[in-house]
């Protein structure tokens, strides 16, 4: 099972500094701004099988506007996850409330992000929208800087990253070399659900996700999850 621990959720905004502005044993320090993870880790430990996987979602950069989250924090909190014997430590970024973009990367669908918007509020949030454009584009492994700092405090707890993961070239050129131990992908499966599949048949060396975010923006709409992009895959 997996604890998720980043993107702005409960134990994430108790990670934050940015967020977590509490003076009590809860907060205040970086031990305090840990101990809700630690615990419910711990207890989850108690009542799981012994052979079934505790793994944790963490980000490596929370790109809070300041004093948030940043890698050299994450490697701290990775490695006492990493002394409390965790399975596996998936590493992404973002709060979504203040950097979305930072977190998906790659296109900015601006009508299909207001196109639920009430009216009085679609000229704002096309502008807002509009401002974001250009400015995220997709790069392949884009938390892998963060996951190189964290790797140097985790000893040999198999560390995941997800993030942009599209060549299966460029997959394995980091698995070969120690970078990361697993590969996590979200949005290729929605446009490819087979997809790695295919790349063990050897009928396809990329995928065919373009991070266009029109999925992305389906869901903040309330429609379907699916791939919405009726452009041919790269070759």
């Amino acid at each position: 099972m997996q604890i998720h621990a980043a993107h702005g959720y409960l134990i994430s905004q108790f990670l934050s500094p940015f967020l977590n502005d509490r003076d009590d044993g809860w907060g205040g320090s970086d031990e305090n701004r840990f101990r809700l993870l630690k615990d419910v880790f711990l207890e989850i430990r108690k009542v799981l099988p012994a052979d079934m996987p505790v793994i944790v979602k963490i980000n490596a950069n929370d790109f809070a506007p300041k004093n948030g989250v940043r890698p050299e924090l994450a490697k701290k909190y990775c490695g006492w996850l990493s002394e409390l014997k965790v399975d596996g430590l998936e590493v992404s970024c973002s709060l979504p409330t203040y950097s979305f973009m930072n977190m998906v990367r790659g296109d900015v669908p601006v009508n299909e992000l207001i196109s639920d918007f009430p009216l009085w509020k679609k000229p704002i949030g096309w502008i807002m929208m509009k401002k974001l454009e250009g400015k995220y584009n997709l790069e392949e492994g884009y938390n892998l800087d963060g996951a190189k700092v964290i790797k140097s405090a985790i000893d040999s707890t198999p560390l995941i990253v997800v993030g942009g993961m599209r060549s299966m070239s460029f997959m394995e050129r980091n698995l070969e070399d120690g970078v990361l131990d697993f590969i996590s992908m979200a949005r290729p499966f929605v446009r490819e659900p087979n997809l790695v599949k295919r790349f063990k048949q050897g009928t396809a060396a990329i995928a065919g996700c373009m991070s266009c975010n029109q999925c992305f923006a389906a869901m903040m709409n309330k429609m379907p999850l699916r791939c919405y992009n009726k452009k041919s895959p790269p070759a």
